[in-house]
């Protein structure tokens, strides 16, 4: 007697019921498979963003550091400055390999098409400390030089988006100002791909901020110094200190909030998902004693039953589990923008990541589910006597 043929046929008889359970502990495994995987992609992506960034140590003014923070890594724009003084205190002290000013500011584009403005974000720079942070950056076209007037850089991302190309020109500013784009940054897969990139001097003079910068990034001789060189760097009046591993820490931490969310939104459809389960083997059992009498009473032994109907569990959850993992794996892109809309900070990059590891787990899970699942309804199937059995079946 085939005993595993004769389960997969059994599930088939109430197919509606079965499919309802197969769905259930699908949608539980994508959530975890998914879950899983952000995870994993999260971090990486954070911790790609944060180094892609070059520098040990933002210098902000004083208020909201993490905030700010955030947002000079992503994008926005912070209502406090600092001053050409800070910048020069801030580059006296020892350690301080190279400290750079960068002024944030937005700018409205309107579509010549259908009239809309969108926001885009400008980054003062001086390009030589750039390249220096940044030597991976290649661009299509050319840099600027820090003493040119009316130029631009622009990440691929944004050109992509806005059809732009090397050579075009764009009105920015109060003034409405011509700025050629004279490069186009070659992919880096991070926020700079987003932004537009102004010589510091002209973001300056074009948005009536002259003398004022949004932060000073820097960059230490000696990483082991990084620490004595935030201390120094905090005795400057208008300046506060975020390191990039603090920026980690805290932005790790506002999405733990929202993580939570998500464990509890597993934990529950897993519940769900084991109640299904169980409901419908027991049901199964219920519907089935007089079988059972029958198969003992030609020689099935009660551990035949039991194993049979345990069969019948993992088949469930290993459907369910094959189903849910291939629907995370085809529906990663909308599950990654419904994350994104949960978390208050967002890396630039693919948040999930999936992995062979990941994927083995999430089945094996769905075996033990099974396993854990099926042990109540089998050992009940397993301890009908014959005569009861058939008794019970025929009433």
């Amino acid at each position: 007697m085939n005993f595993l043929t004769l389960a997969a046929k059994n599930l088939t008889r109430r197919r509606g019921r079965t499919g309802l359970t197969v769905i259930g502990v699908a949608i539980a495994i994508s959530v975890l498979f998914s879950l899983l995987a952000l995870n994993s992609g999260y971090e990486k992506e954070l911790n790609k963003e944060v180094n892609s960034m070059g520098v040990h140590i933002l210098a902000v003014p004083k208020g909201c550091p993490y905030e700010a923070a955030s947002l000079i890594m992503h994008g926005g724009v912070i209502p406090k400055y600092l001053s050409a003084s800070d910048l020069d205190n801030v580059t006296r002290i020892p350690d301080v390999e190279l400290a750079t000013p960068m002024l944030m500011h937005q700018f409205l584009k309107k579509d010549d098409k259908t009239g809309k403005t969108t926001p885009h974000i400008i980054y003062g720079i001086k390009m030589e400390d750039m390249l220096q942070l940044k030597p991976w950056w290649k661009v299509e076209g050319r840099f600027f030089e820090d003493n040119e007037s009316r130029v631009m850089l622009v990440g691929r991302d944004l050109t992509d988006k806005e059809n732009l190309s090397v050579g075009q020109r764009l009105a920015v500013g109060p003034a409405k100002e011509d700025f050629t784009i004279v490069g186009i940054l070659e992919r880096t897969g991070d926020q700079d791909d987003q932004f537009h990139f102004f010589p510091l001097e002209e973001a300056q003079r074009v948005f009536g901020k002259e003398g004022k910068i949004t932060t000073i990034a820097v960059k230490v001789r000696d990483i082991n110094r990084i620490s004595a060189v935030s201390e120094e760097m905090e005795k400057v009046p208008d300046i506060q200190v975020v390191t990039m591993t603090q920026i980690m820490g805290t932005i790790m931490n506002l999405a733990g909030s929202a993580k939570s969310l998500l464990l509890t939104v597993i934990a529950i459809a897993l519940i769900i998902s084991a109640f299904g389960i169980i409901n419908t083997l027991l049901m199964s059992v219920n519907e089935r004693v007089r079988e059972f009498g029958m198969m003992k009473a030609i020689g099935a032994s009660g551990s035949d039953i039991g194993k049979m109907v345990l069969m019948e569990t993992v088949f469930i959850t290993i459907s369910g589990g094959i189903i849910g993992t291939v629907a995370a794996l085809v529906g990663s892109s909308l599950i990654e923008s419904f994350v994104k809309g949960m978390l208050p900070y967002s890396p630039s990059g693919s948040l999930i990541s999936f992995s062979p590891e990941l994927v083995g787990f999430s089945l094996a899970f769905s075996l033990v589910m099974g396993l854990v699942c099926g042990i109540y309804p089998a050992f009940l199937s397993s301890r009908l006597s014959p005569m009861e059995a058939i008794r019970g079946g025929m009433e």
